[in-house]
């Protein structure tokens, strides 16, 4: 079957786009492409035997901690790891288990419906129906078209947790207060991502999945490695380096700016208030001014992978398909969902207020009236896929995920401040532990279901549902080794590491 104008314009323009990178170089520079390389072999070993040994020497100390209690490897020790991730917790926040377990969920579910099928990873034409078919479902399109909006569950668990984390300790000088809060971020998140993209940017990866080394890894590059381990990956010019990583690098520069407005709203709360709803107010603005400006306002930026745009040429294109990942990924763009966060974050803190049960209950349902209806305000768009920037198009795209993270808010709200404490159950607590780890791996577990002929001639949305309890399951337990081998026992190293330094 051979391809039409359209379609052999657009594979054009994603192969050039996929050539772009930050901090690029000319690509016709010899030099600047040997460089490259250099530096690109330099951060990833050469071959399979030399990239094992130290992932091999580490585990090694892990059973050596595990086995000999009183040795000097003893915090690595397997045991000390299980016991943490079994302890329950008894807190009003218990609640937000649940909510990081929706999200992660949510967010498998877009991944494996795009980067599970080959089709789409190649875009072939079959891509365009397969796309339509999720789409036009009447019940699970919207759902499907909208699943990244886990995204901003995650940011305004992100924003409420930097909150309570910062207000702790918010009457110190600021300049301590925000170096020991980053550098504890950064011991967080780093020691995990740059084992797994030591992992995934090597020759173990390309071993064992060959397609997600061609796919997700072979354009990186120096810079596209650089940009993960500095968490700046969102600033790629495009997402083709790993790109599912690119959240990491925005949840590190939301929390290196949210003190700014968390010691204002500690010192004056009405200041801080106000300059927190301008931002977000003023964010909101910014995303109808990208839309309108690269007319993606009728298809908004929701599940970029299922988005297309027949009948355009090369240079519209490819003008599309930048503001799209400039929309979705820059902090001014996204920062609402955390800023609402942090919000609540900061009137969990201030407060003892409590609510009725009924009042708690009202908020909770009609919080989730709300999400629900901002998912399902997509299918005007899909309805009228040629209707361009029309003003509900631009209102939507401009303030869909906010709303969204405005009624996720409003859901946790009346579950905190409601009379009564309900515990969550424990098996929710070891999942939301295991859910940074669950993101990191998720995307390899996908590639493996690119042999699943099931998922490949899938025409439902119903049908990649059938598929993720198999691609959660694979991914939790891919992370629970993770835990236990590297975020645990290297967590404890950090910790006490900060301990000692006064952080």
């Amino acid at each position: 079957m051979s391809s039409s104008p359209t379609h052999t314009a657009t594979l054009l323009i994603m192969e050039r786009l996929s050539e772009v990178r930050m901090y690029s170089a000319p690509s016709s520079s010899i030099f600047n492409a040997n460089l490259t390389t250099c530096l690109t072999a330099a951060l990833t070993p050469d071959t399979l035997r030399t990239a094992l040994s130290p992932l091999l020497a580490w585990i090694t100390l892990v059973i050596i901690g595990t086995l000999s209690p009183v040795s000097i490897f003893s915090g690595l020790s397997l045991k000390r790891s299980t016991k943490e991730l079994l302890s329950e917790r008894s807190s009003k926040l218990d609640v937000l288990d649940i909510f990081r377990f929706i999200a992660i969920l949510w967010v498998m579910l877009n991944h494996t419906g795009s980067e599970g099928r080959i089709d789409i990873l190649e875009r072939l034409p079959s891509a365009d129906a397969f796309k339509s078919a999720m789409h036009n479902h009447p019940v699970f399109g919207a759902l499907m078209g909208n699943s990244a909006l886990g995204v901003e569950i995650f940011l305004v668990l992100s924003g409420l947790l930097a909150a309570r984390s910062w207000l702790r300790k918010a009457d110190d000088p600021f300049f301590p207060h925000w170096k020991s809060f980053i550098t504890r971020r950064l011991l967080r998140l780093a020691p995990s991502m740059f084992i797994f993209v030591y992992i995934a940017a090597g020759p173990i990866m390309e071993a064992l999945l060959p397609r997600y080394s061609s796919s997700m890894v072979s354009a990186c590059g120096f810079w596209g490695i650089l940009s993960h381990v500095t968490f700046t990956s969102n600033w790629q010019s495009t997402p083709t380096c790993m790109g599912y990583l690119w959240y990491l690098g925005l949840d590190m520069q939301l929390y290196m700016v949210a003190p700014v407005f968390l010691n204002l709203l500690h010192k004056s709360p009405r200041q801080g208030a106000l300059l927190t709803f301008a931002t977000i107010i003023g964010s909101m603005f910014v995303r109808a001014g990208y839309c309108t400006a690269y007319g993606t306002c009728n298809k908004s930026d929701v599940d970029i992978p299922f988005i297309s745009y027949p009948g355009q040429d090369a240079e519209t294109l490819k003008g599309i398909y930048a503001g799209l990942w400039d929309m979705y990924s820059r902090p001014y763009t996204k920062c609402g969902p955390f800023l609402v966060g942090l919000l609540l974050g900061y009137i969990t803190t201030a407060t003892q207020y409590t609510m009725s049960p009924t009042n708690s209950k009202t908020l909770f349902r009609s919080s989730l009236f709300v999400a629900i209806a901002t998912i399902y305000a997509i299918l005007p768009e899909y309805w009228n896929p040629d209707a361009g920037n029309t003003v509900y198009n631009t209102i939507y795209t401009a303030v869909f995920r906010t709303v969204f993270a405005l009624a996720i808010a409003g859901m946790i709200a009346a579950l905190y401040f409601r009379q009564e404490y309900r515990p969550t159950h424990p098996i929710f607590a070891m999942l939301a532990k295991l859910t940074y780890n669950a993101y990191l791996l998720h995307m390899p577990v996908v590639y493996i279901f690119n042999w699943l002929p099931f998922l490949q001639t899938a025409t439902s949305p119903i049908h990649l549902i059938l598929v993720l309890p198999f691609v959660a399951i694979l991914s939790f337990l891919a992370a629970l080794l993770f835990y236990l081998f590297v975020e645990s026992p290297i967590g404890h190293l950090t910790s006490q590491y900060a301990t000692r330094l006064g952080l």
